[in-house]
C-alpha cells in the first residue's frame, strides 16, 4: 500500500510539473500579447493601433521590401490593412523575439489564400522588427 501511495504521489507530482512547464513564463507572454494586440488592431482594420505598437525606427522585412520608420510602414499598412484579416498562432518565444503563424483571409469572401511565418522582435513593449520568414500551408 506504501509503495502504490508514492507512486500515485509521483505521477501526480509529474503531471503538476508538466502542466506548468507548459505555460509561458509572465514574460513570454508579454511579449506574446504584444503581438496578439498587434494582430487584433490589423484585424479591426485601426491602423493608428497597430502603429502604436511599433517603435519610431521598426523595420518591416517582407517579401514586398524592407520598410523602416513608422511612416513608411504606415504607407505600406494603408495599403493592405483592408485587404486581409490574419488568423495567428503557433507562438514561440526566444529571448525578445516572437516566432508565429499567420492564415491570411481576404475581407471580401473569408476565404484564406496565404500561411505565412513571421519572427517579431520586441524591445521595452514595443515591435522593434518584423520579419516575413517563409509560408506554410494553412
Amino acid at each position: 500500500m506504501n509503495t502504490l501511495f508514492r507512486f500515485t504521489l509521483l505521477i501526480a507530482l509529474l503531471l503538476s510539473l508538466s502542466a506548468c512547464g507548459s505555460q509561458p513564463s509572465e514574460q513570454d507572454a508579454a511579449l506574446i500579447a504584444v503581438v496578439e494586440n498587434s494582430i487584433a488592431a490589423w484585424n479591426a482594420e485601426d491602423l493608428e493601433a497597430v502603429l502604436a505598437l511599433y517603435a519610431d525606427d521598426a523595420v518591416v522585412t517582407n517579401p514586398l521590401g524592407t520598410f523602416a520608420g513608422k511612416e513608411n510602414i504606415r504607407s505600406l499598412y494603408e495599403s493592405a490593412i483592408d485587404e486581409f484579416s490574419e488568423d495567428c498562432g503557433n507562438y514561440k518565444v526566444s529571448g525578445n523575439t516572437v516566432s508565429y503563424q499567420c492564415a491570411l483571409a481576404d475581407r471580401d469572401d473569408g476565404e484564406v489564400f496565404a500561411g505565412e511565418k513571421y519572427e517579431t522582435v520586441i524591445e521595452n513593449g514595443l515591435i522593434v522588427s518584423d520579419t516575413f520568414v517563409g509560408n506554410f500551408t494553412p
